[in-house]
């Protein structure tokens, strides 16, 4: 007998030989893979009998089924880049092989197949189950699985999508998909986030979804995460239902609260309530207001509604009178109604009501206004029309006040167009001649100034700013300010060539004579035209600054004798009352005074310091001085010794006088008195006042300097 064969009767003939399925061994059972982690972080997966870190093709998704059948596998480089590296030729390249790609468009064109069938399956009717099938699916369904409120009312049987046993096994591509699938299930049967596993099981059992997820931990997962979802849903949809119910209360009192009776909210005395009205509401039937269950939810619509009903009545009343004010407004502007000093309120009045006079007699709708109304209506009238009259003066007051601004800056801007035209005039005329250095104002403003020339009328126009004189006394100054450069430079030359100023002695002409050549004048030309004309000029500026250089020495020599005066007489002053201390009398010494009054302040003017009959301080070496400069040395401080010992001989002299005088008008033997040495004359009477006289003239002169530079 063949090794293939069994035999099936013994002892009956000879024995028959069974077919290779009917003796083949049964074919193992499926293999139920588990996936794990190592230590490393890599998955790999266990059947029980053996562990692989490759996947098993049981578990492979139709891509990577695709991918297992070539040699080449997919990596990733260390900076994310995508390679292939085939198994067998150990060849790495970036681009996707030929065979790799056929594999997987296959696998997708496979996909779309059965995915196209499955869509077809499902929009064809599917014949009806059998009365058993369709008995044991209802029977299956039990108890509702909705929330625990629905008691043991039961939810419509559902027919399951029956499995065609000739078509393919539906092929998800990955555990999303199925996931994705499995609640779609769920949804379909309205499965509501309170329901149980088991009874949900039970009703959704039949579907072919539900084994789209293999294990029951996966289908009881995905059933919690369904749950979870599904109750944030039903959270969210009484929300919005709760939300809807409460808009749709509000509108209700708003469309109704006359009829139920509800007083005016901006009116009333009292804020309106709820329990004054809600017999009125219940009676008006309206859905509306049994749709909102919890009584302090009422409560609280109520009292928003009323106070935004309270607001947009008072907003609507205000609009009202805000519009009969303008149409007020519009009937002052219609009167003529400019000026509120004109047009007093009470005037105001009286046209209004003879206009409304004049309309009552033109307009016949208005006979059935009853005597009551009218008197309320006048009245109502009457506030707004005052208010509106207020409102309205305040705008012309306004109106008015920004016209004058306005008409203020054009005037501003108009004035300061005329005083720039009058300055560039007196800057043309500097530059042609005609305005001379020192002129004076009456000169200029008659001999140049002609009839042609309306910039000086024009800036005596203004009537604010600088006036015409002194924007010419600004000019001079500068003039002056030129000259004083031109002077510095003539003294710089004389200095150079050894010529002396002195006063009341040399002339103008003898200095021209002397610097010219020598003096370097500051240069105040732009072009050749006015290069030309400067040579002209040069000889005029030569002429004027000689001219002040003779002056301004004329001047020091003035200050230096005035100087010299004023130290001698405080010198003088000095002997006069220290007399008794020094004690000074006719036979009194130089010496000995200057031992006593060495320290005071005019012998050190006049006589000087101890250190030497020349000289005091330096000039020019104190951080305040009005040169500006530190540190330069100066000639010594003028002192006056030899006037001082001629004062203080006189002075004794004097002494000896009234000496003599006393002693001729004494009786012998009678003793003389020390006050004929005090007595005051003519002289000292003089000294007094030129002292005085000094005094006045500097703070003058301090206060005119004040004045001068608070006006720059």
């Amino acid at each position: 007998l063949s090794d293939r064969a069994s035999p099936i009767m013994a002892g009956r003939g000879r024995a028959a030989t069974l077919p290779a399925w009917m003796t083949a061994p049964a074919p193992p059972p499926p293999r139920r893979w588990t996936e794990h982690r190592a230590p490393d972080g890599r998955p790999y997966w266990n059947d029980g009998t053996r562990s692989t870190y490759a996947k098993p093709e049981e578990l492979m998704t139709p891509m990577e089924r695709a991918d297992a059948s070539t040699r080449w596998r997919e990596n990733r480089a260390p900076d994310g880049r995508v390679y292939y590296y085939h198994q067998d030729t150990r060849e790495t390249r970036w681009s996707l092989p030929d065979d790799l790609r056929l594999a997987r468009e296959a696998a997708a064109l496979a996909q779309s197949a059965i995915a196209a069938a499955a869509a077809a399956r499902s929009s064809s009717p599917a014949p009806p189950p059998p009365p058993a099938a369709a008995a044991a699916a209802a029977a299956s369904t039990g108890p509702s699985t909705g929330s625990p409120g629905a008691g043991t009312s039961a939810q419509p049987p559902r027919v399951p999508r029956p499995r065609d046993p000739n078509a393919p096994p539906r092929v998800y591509a990955d555990k999303e998909e199925a996931k994705a699938a499995f609640k779609e299930l769920l949804e379909d049967f309205e499965i509501h986030a309170g329901a149980k596993w088991d009874e949900t099981a039970k009703q959704i059992a039949a579907d072919e979804r539900f084994g789209a997820l293999k294990t029951i931990g996966e289908k009881k997962q995905c059933f919690n995460e369904y749950q979870t979802k599904r109750v944030k849903h039903e959270r969210e949809a009484k929300r919005l239902a709760d939300k809807a119910n409460r808009a749709n209360f509000t509108a209700m009192l708003d469309e109704r609260w006359r009829e139920f009776g509800v007083e005016d909210p901006s009116t009333a005395r009292h804020r309106p309530r709820l329990a004054d009205h809600v017999d009125a509401i219940a009676a008006a039937g309206d859905p509306r207001w049994s749709a909102v269950k919890d009584p302090r939810d009422r409560e609280d619509l109520f009292r928003s509604f009323c106070d935004a009903l309270r607001i947009r009545i008072r907003d609507e009343k205000k609009r009202q009178r805000d519009r009969a004010k303008a149409e007020v407004k519009a009937t002052l502007r219609a009167m003529g109604v400019d000026s509120a000093v004109d047009w007093t309120w009470r005037r105001v009045r009286d046209e209004l009501k003879d206009r409304e006079i004049k309309d009552r007699e033109i307009k016949d709708d208005d006979r059935d206004r009853s005597g009551g109304d009218k008197d309320g209506g006048a009245i109502d009238d009457r506030s707004i029309q005052l208010e509106a009259y207020e409102e309205y003066a305040i705008e012309l007051d306004r109106a008015e006040a920004q016209a004058k601004s306005e008409a203020k800056a054009a005037r501003l801007r108009e004035e300061r167009k005329r005083r720039d035209a009058f300055v560039l005039s007196l800057k043309l005329r500097r530059e042609r001649g005609e305005l001379k250095l020192r002129m004076p104002w009456r000169t200029f403003k008659a001999s140049v100034i002609g009839h042609d020339d309306q910039t000086l009328a024009d800036a005596s126009r203004n009537l604010s700013g600088s006036r015409p004189r002194e924007l010419y006394d600004d000019e001079q100054e500068e003039m002056e300010a030129f000259a004083a450069e031109d002077r510095a430079a003539v003294e710089e030359a004389v200095e150079k060539v050894g010529f002396v100023i002195v006063a009341n002695e040399r002339t103008r002409d003898e200095l021209m004579a002397a610097v010219r050549g020598k003096a370097s004048l500051p240069s105040r030309v732009d072009s050749k035209e006015e290069e030309e004309e400067g040579e002209e000029q040069e000889e005029e500026r030569l002429r004027v600054a000689c001219g002040d250089a003779v002056v301004a020495a004329k001047e020091r020599a003035r200050r230096a004798a005035r100087r010299k005066e004023r130290a001698l007489d405080d010198f003088y002053h000095l002997l006069r009352s220290r007399r008794k201390d020094v004690p000074i009398t006719p036979t009194t010494a130089w010496a000995d005074i200057e031992r006593s009054l060495a320290g005071e302040r005019a012998w050190i003017k006049c006589v000087g310091g101890s250190s030497g009959g020349g000289g005091g301080g330096v000039e020019g070496d104190g951080p305040d001085h009005p040169s500006g400069t530190r540190g330069r040395t100066s000639k010594p401080k003028e002192t006056y010794r030899a006037d001082a010992e001629a004062v203080f001989e006189a002075y004794v002299q004097k002494l000896k006088r009234r000496e003599a005088e006393a002693r001729e008008a004494m009786e012998d033997g009678e003793a003389m008195d020390e006050g004929v040495y005090d007595a005051q004359d003519d002289e000292d009477v003089a000294v007094e006042l030129r002292r005085r006289r000094e005094r006045d003239d500097l703070s003058d002169e301090l206060d005119g300097r004040g004045e001068k530079r608070d006006r720059r």
